[in-house]
């Protein structure tokens, strides 16, 4: 004897009808998705577009305003151009009286070339806070016998140009020029930069009023 099982009365139509409210979110969510993606499109192009109008506002007020700023606050600094002054130092204690000067630059020039040059990358990877990093390798010949001929001011000198290269201009690896805070040694903000730029003109107008 076969014993039928039978089935509640509505169930077919239960189902189909919860089949057809999931499809129905499923929709909504595929409609709201495709919208957040539009969105989240437009919004990275805005970033773009502001990032670029930004970086075109530095690069403005880098050409018209080196000698408006003021370099104990804010101004504009060479990124990659090796220091000079270590040189001058080292070169006055080395050579004589008539030679230091031309010596001291016959020095300063030679590295600033030899940094601007993308063949020689002494730099070693390093994991740091698990991130990867490159930093200076310290075991490169020409900076080992820099450091040893003329001391660890001017060794530091070109160790931070290039630095600086290798972070604002590693594939060109040619000096380029930044809006800097000076008073914290980091990039200045362009609010940074219209404040000063305002104080300045203040006092210039002060001394124009005076007159």
């Amino acid at each position: 004897m076969q014993l039928k099982v039978q089935k509640p009365l509505g169930t077919d139509n239960s189902l189909s009808i919860h089949i057809n409210d999931l499809s129905e979110q499923l929709a909504e969510k595929t409609e709201e998705l495709h919208d957040m993606e539009i969105l989240n499109q437009t919004l990275i192009l805005r970033e773009r577009m502001s990032n670029n109008e930004l970086q075109d506002a530095r690069k403005e007020l880098i050409n018209v305003l080196p000698n408006i700023l003021d370099r104990t606050k804010v101004g504009i600094k060479r990124m990659g151009e090796v220091c000079q002054k270590p040189f001058q130092d080292v070169c006055l204690q080395k050579f004589s009286r008539k030679d230091w000067e031309v010596r001291a630059v016959e020095l300063n020039s030679l590295w600033q070339e030899k940094v601007n040059n993308s063949n020689w990358h002494p730099f070693a990877k390093v994991i740091k806070d698990g991130m990867l990093e490159e930093t200076i390798h310290e075991d490169d010949d020409q900076l080992k016998k820099l450091r040893s001929q003329f001391g660890e001011a001017v060794y530091n000198a070109v160790v931070n140009a290039l630095l600086e290269l290798n972070e604002y201009n590693p594939s060109g690896r040619y000096v380029v020029s930044e809006l800097w805070n000076f008073k914290e040694g980091r990039k200045a903000s362009l609010k940074e930069v219209i404040e000063c730029v305002i104080e300045q003109l203040k006092i210039l107008q002060s001394l124009k009023r005076r007159r």
